[in-house]
């Protein structure tokens, strides 16, 4: 099972995060998170009006709640953080995060904010969520497409089919990866 962190550029919109929490709900892979990246979330998605402050912290608490053993806690890779490229002190951080839990894969639409040799030498991958999501049904293609059955079945606002998720997902940005599934799902 692979272990993913994803850069808060990603959880935007939130059916990226909706699927990659789902995938690691199923065991088809671990999604690790730190409370900076929760607060980062919560912080642009306010500021860009996609969710209201209460809205916002209501995720952020269910993805402390129930993926509560995916956390990296701060004592963890704060040491690490002074040693991290780059000038932004959100992606400093979640470089450290990540090479705490190393092995390990950031997923980041700004590639260049993660310079992939460095973090390679320390056991992580730099990948675009398109990219990734491939690999992982490429890998778990019967488990990838329960768990998009499963997360259409329990969309009630409104009501979802897995092709209205796939369409959903195109629109986020994994374009490869929604083209790769529709033809593993029932017609519409």
């Amino acid at each position: 099972m692979g272990r993913a962190f994803a850069d808060s550029n990603v959880l935007f919109p939130f059916s990226v995060m909706d699927l990659l929490l789902a995938l690691s709900e199923d065991g088809v892979h671990e999604v690790i998170w730190t409370d900076d990246l929760l607060d980062e979330w919560e912080r642009v998605i306010v500021r860009e009006h996609k969710r209201s402050s209460e809205s916002a912290s209501q995720i952020t608490h269910a993805v402390r709640e129930f993926f509560a053993d995916s956390k990296v806690q701060r004592e963890e890779y704060e040491h690490l953080i002074e040693e991290m490229p780059g000038r932004d002190p959100d992606d400093r951080a979640h470089m450290a995060a990540v090479i705490a839990r190393q092995p390990c894969t950031i997923l980041t639409y700004n590639t260049k904010d993660f310079p992939s040799r460095p973090l390679a030498k320390r056991g992580v991958r730099v990948a675009d969520p398109d990219a990734y999501l491939c690999e992982i049904a490429a890998e778990w293609p019967e488990e990838v497409v329960d768990t998009i059955a499963r997360l259409a079945a329990e969309k009630s606002r409104p009501p979802r089919t897995p092709h209205d998720l796939l369409d959903g997902l195109e629109h986020a940005g994994v374009r490869q990866f929604a083209a790769m599934l529709r033809p593993r799902l029932p017609r519409r």
